[in-house]
């Protein structure tokens, strides 16, 4: 699943070592949700998504059934 968490982050002006502290999800797996590693659960996603200001988990995290609608 795609993402927008470094141009969310850039956005916000938000490190990953920031956002890792923020979230609770370890440094290490935050870079590789980040980088598309491995899969984000729910509930990291939320934690994600509110983090970076975002609403909806859907406006960070793009389901490849969505993301040519964007």
């Amino acid at each position: 699943m795609e993402n927008r968490i470094r141009e969310l982050r850039q956005k916000n002006n938000i490190s990953q070592m920031e956002l890792s502290k923020i979230t609770g999800i370890s440094l290490e797996d935050l870079i590789a949700i980040e980088n598309n590693q491995i899969e984000v659960t729910l509930l990291d996603a939320n934690r994600i998504a509110r983090a970076l200001n975002q609403k909806f988990i859907a406006d960070v995290f793009l389901l490849d059934e969505l993301k040519h609608d964007f």
